[in-house]
């Protein structure tokens, strides 16, 4: 064979282990923990989340952040068994109990930083290390806790499309953080914050699958009809098969497409490693979407 016709193998996809999943999940939260306390802290930017509330009441009450925040997600996770079930209590109680534990480490043996006003850097670092942290959290198939499930309750109770119901819960809190320094700060923090979600938000799409949150997957595999009934099953995504052949091996092969979100990723990228660890993947950015497609709950 010459080398122009040499072929290049891609490594089999493989199960992400329990051990590693946790391992990158409590790696996200450390980071996340980081950016938050390194430069959110500092800067009394009250952003959006049980960390921003945390911020504006141990602020305003004088008391530890990390005891708000451990308070705070404890009523959550009742709630969220009330609300959603035990599934969603479960899934939610890792990074519940982490983030606050991580924080407590950081208020007890770190110091914090000084950046003179200089909210451009505030924006520019505390974004991306949240973005980078709940980036690897969502990735790996965790959740944050905290306001995910106020979020999911107003979804599913009120019938409120989740992006309502994020800008909701957001925009609360920044509100009230805003009204709280107005007297020092003005709205001037509240902007800021507003762009360090931003940030945060393209950083973490950009960690779990690309820049957009939308993608469709291509799946090339000798197993097509067991991954197509298993992402029915678990993800609850439509499937299309087309039938392709090999242009080297001039194999008959099927090709699995389908639209996800960065949320279901995780989970479409473990069915195909489970079922056929061989099988050629690719995702590709999923825009001007047109038809059926809606964006569900994975508690749901």
């Amino acid at each position: 064979m010459s080398e122009a016709q040499t072929v290049m193998e891609q490594p089999p996809l493989k199960i992400i282990s329990f051990k590693r999943r946790y391992l990158m999940i409590t790696w996200g939260i450390f980071l996340m923990v980081a950016g938050f306390y390194y430069f959110i802290i500092p800067a009394n930017l009250v952003i959006g989340g049980v960390s921003g509330v945390g911020l504006l009441v141990g602020e305003l009450l004088d008391v530890s952040i990390s005891f708000v925040v451990l308070i705070l997600n404890l009523l959550l996770l009742f709630l969220g068994w009330v609300f959603l079930g035990f599934k969603s209590f479960y899934r939610s109680i890792y990074g519940s109990l982490m983030f606050p534990f991580f924080l407590f480490l950081f208020e007890q043996l770190s110091p914090t930083f000084e950046f003179l006003d200089d909210f451009i850097l505030v924006v520019a670092f505390g974004g991306l290390f949240l973005g980078l942290g709940f980036g690897f959290v969502i990735k790996y198939g965790g959740t944050s806790g905290g306001t995910d499930i106020p979020i999911k309750i107003l979804n599913k109770k009120l019938k409120l499309p989740l992006s309502i119901s994020i800008y909701s819960v957001d925009g609360l809190i920044i509100a009230s953080g805003v009204l709280a320094f107005y007297q020092t700060s003005g709205v001037t923090p509240g902007l800021y914050a507003i762009m360090t979600m931003v940030v945060s938000g393209k950083v973490a799409d950009w960690v779990v699958i690309g820049s957009n949150s939308l993608k469709a997957v291509h799946i090339i595999t000798d197993e097509a009809e067991a991954i197509k009934e298993l992402i029915y099953e678990r993800v609850y995504r439509g499937v299309s098969l087309v039938p392709i052949k090999g242009g080297y091996s001039q194999a008959d092969k099927q090709m699995l497409i389908t639209i996800i979100t960065k949320d279901e990723y995780y989970t479409v990228r473990s069915i195909v490693a489970e079922v056929d660890p061989q099988a050629f993947v690719f995702a590709t950015p999923a825009t001007e979407i047109q038809g059926d497609f809606s964006y569900r709950l994975e508690d749901e």
